[in-house]
């Protein structure tokens, strides 16, 4: 691609978003280096009525979509994140200081001790266990790195306690600066996601294990050993009988057989309830009969 291509591309772009509308927007084309880019630099108060440009992921999205959209049709290559040019997955560290590049190396070779490694030693550690933002906070604190997250903070702020009391400058780093070194997702969104398939790892072993968990029943003296086998045996049953029962529920058929099977249910609970009765009148009666022959005085 040539510069001016490039800087044709850009402007297209600029134009044909509709959220820079009314916004002054700067593109420069930069030609001094190996890969020609542009950048966009937007003024964030609209010149037309004075109101301040909102910009949101879903919208840098979009733009990214298309850009690439723009480079398919004119036959340039796409390029995906977390891989090289060539298309090869991108394993090594990144940095554009030389400085910090050199510094990440030798942590990563265990030559020097970089606060930036191991923060990024320990978020990757405690995303694998914490269950929400709170629990992941306070296994952060717990290793002695503080986590500034607010909804209202496009970044996530982590911070070398020691180094802070010690009077270090160099003890913070913002989450995207993580993921530009080690090309790792350390974002809010990543985190939460994997919060959540934490959580639901955790209910369903927690749902396993109180379905193994041994019951015992409460068992007579002279039945010791009995009971607890037929306990099990009615715990085993329980639990198929709700299993089908849930798969039932789900369909128009399963549905109606589950309403004859209680409506016969029913019918034979009050079946039982009148024949029980009808015992105990007749129980009630021969009482009656046999305490009137017992006082019935002598002629």
């Amino acid at each position: 691609i040539t510069p001016e291509q490039a800087h044709r591309n850009a402007l297209q772009l600029a134009e044909n978003t509709s959220a820079w509308k009314g916004f002054e927007v700067l593109v420069a084309t930069h030609k001094d280096k190996k890969h020609i880019h542009t950048h966009f630099i937007v003024n964030s108060v609209n010149f037309e009525d004075g109101h301040k440009l909102q910009w949101s992921s879903a919208d840098l999205q979009e733009l990214k979509e298309r850009c690439n959209a723009q480079s398919r049709e004119q036959g340039l290559h796409v390029s995906e994140k977390g891989k090289t040019f060539e298309g090869a997955e991108r394993e090594e560290t990144v940095a554009w200081k030389k400085e910090t590049y050199q510094l990440l190396k030798q942590a990563e070779q265990g030559k020097v001790k970089s606060y930036v490694q191991d923060i990024a030693l320990a978020v990757l550690d405690c995303k694998e266990t914490a269950t929400s933002r709170e629990s992941f906070i306070r296994l952060m604190n717990e290793r002695g790195y503080g986590v500034d997250w607010q909804d209202s903070h496009k970044y996530i702020t982590y911070t070398d306690l020691a180094r802070k009391q010690a009077g270090e400058k160099a003890c913070k780093i913002r989450n995207n600066k993580l993921e530009k070194y080690y090309n790792m997702g350390f974002g809010k969104e990543e985190l939460e996601h994997e919060f959540e398939r934490n959580a639901r790892t955790a209910e369903v072993r927690a749902g396993k294990s109180e379905r193994t968990a041994p019951r015992t029943e409460p068992t007579e003296p002279d039945r010791a050993g009995e009971q607890p086998a037929e306990g099990s045996l009615s715990f085993v049953e329980r639990e198929l009988r709700g299993i089908d029962e849930a798969v039932k529920s789900r369909t128009s058929k399963g549905r109606a057989e589950q309403a004859e099977r209680r409506r016969a249910e029913q019918a034979a609970h009050q079946r039982a309830e009148e024949a029980s009765r009808a015992v105990r009148e007749q129980q009630r009666t021969t009482s009656e009969r046999h305490i009137s022959r017992n006082w019935e005085p002598e002629r």
